[in-house]
């Protein structure tokens, strides 16, 4: 099953690369832009190019390192970067995505060690994390939280909840400006490992000292602010009110994929990811047992692949095999089940496919649920995919021998 999830996965990223249709120039040419999907999705999006570039950086780097480039070309001065640039030149600019870029162009340098690389993505780096100490909470809490800078109040509101990444989520039916995202707040965590990789590869010792500063602040701020001792479980903390929001999510397993959880913490995580009353073996985007689950709403139920491997990945690095392990095989055998295209999202009780058909991050996380999971195989079946992408074909007989290797 694996190598054929493999190549459908490959040949999905590859397909949604957008090409004009005429004879204009996309707005961000000579950069090869991945969209989300070819299917609704003319344009290009800021954490799934972040998603995207960790893809397909297994086997071609210079398309991995266009992804990050590319979106570093329409910074503001404030150091924002847009949510999306559409193919026509429209840009939404008055809120972002989860700043996960960072981490995704340290992944990409992991894999092909390139100083230039790096020299040109740091300063860029540096004014993005002064945006979210400056825009979004960091210097007056410590932890941070989503907002737009729209003028108009109900689309502001609409586009910090997009900022979020998460949408209509369950999480944000009490407000989210005076919100503490766990997840936000972990990958502000990743965000801080990767400027101190950057510095150190720049040989900057003030800088490195300043990010592993930052990093641990916010590391400690978490675990005070954001483990609701009542629940038992990470979760979203209301500032405003001072209330925990009760709603268990797989971004409340952020902590573990991010190395930061305690150990007594993650277990008590653990148990609530086997409880098959609100996370195994499907991984909604609200926990079953929720009032407001609704198994297909966008972000109230439905199975998004990247979510769900970041906190099944968690569990895994916390030594949770079982629990982990049985979500992974859960959540790719409904892709093969489901052997037409790669779907946006599925049903979280029957593995149905929902949402856009050819979707790229899905395409990503089912590489990384393959390839990332255990040591065995996977930088041999980096090579091969390196070697062989172009013709947009992971043969059978070939993949089979890399992955037993």
């Amino acid at each position: 099953m694996e190598f054929s999830l493999l190549d459908r996965a490959a040949r999905t990223l590859l397909s949604n690369i957008l090409i004009s249709k005429n004879d204009k120039p996309l707005p961000w040419h000579p950069h090869r832009g991945i969209s989300p999907s070819q299917i609704g999705f003319r344009g290009i999006w800021n954490w799934d190019t972040a998603f995207h570039a960790v893809g397909v950086a297994r086997w071609d780097v210079e398309l991995a390192k266009e992804q990050i480039l590319m979106f570093l070309g329409f910074q503001k001065s404030n150091g924002t970067l847009p949510d999306v640039i559409f193919e026509t030149g429209t840009i939404v600019d008055d809120a972002g995505k989860p700043p996960l870029m960072p981490w995704a162009a340290m992944v990409i340098d992991q894999r092909c060690h390139d100083l230039e690389f790096v020299r040109t993505v740091y300063p860029a780096f540096v004014k993005y994390e002064n945006h979210w100490m400056m825009d979004r909470g960091g210097k007056d809490h410590g932890l941070f939280n989503y907002n737009s800078s729209h003028s108009d109040p109900k689309t502001r509101l609409n586009h910090a909840k997009n900022e979020s990444g998460w949408d209509n989520s369950v999480r944000w039916d009490a407000g989210i400006y005076e919100l503490w995202p766990i997840d936000l707040n972990c990958y502000m965590v990743m965000l801080y490992s990767a400027m101190v990789y950057f510095a150190t590869k720049l040989a900057l010792p003030e800088d490195i000292a300043k990010w592993e500063e930052k990093k641990t602040a916010l590391t400690v701020l978490i675990e005070e602010k954001l483990w609701d001792k009542q629940s038992q479980a990470y979760l979203d903390y209301d500032f405003g009110t001072g209330n925990f929001i009760q709603a268990l999510s797989p971004a409340s397993f952020m902590p573990l994929y991010a190395g930061i959880s305690t150990p007594e913490h993650a277990a008590l995580m653990a148990k609530i990811g086997g409880d098959y009353s609100k996370f195994s073996p499907g991984w909604p985007t609200v926990a079953y047992d929720h009032p407001a689950f609704d198994p297909e709403g966008y972000w109230r139920g439905r199975t998004w692949l990247n979510v769900a491997y970041f906190a099944l990945k968690g569990l895994k690095n916390y030594g949770y095999d079982d629990i982990a392990d049985e979500g992974r095989t859960t959540l790719l055998r409904w892709v093969s089940d489901n052997p037409g295209f790669i779907h946006e999202n599925y049903h979280p009780q029957s593995g149905r496919g929902l949402g856009v058909r050819q979707f790229s991050w899905s395409a990503v996380f089912i590489c990384e649920f393959i390839l990332n999971w255990e040591k065995r195989g996977s930088e041999r079946v980096n090579l091969y995919l390196k070697d062989n992408y172009c013709d947009k074909v992971v043969g059978k007989k070939s993949m089979t021998k890399f992955l037993h290797m």
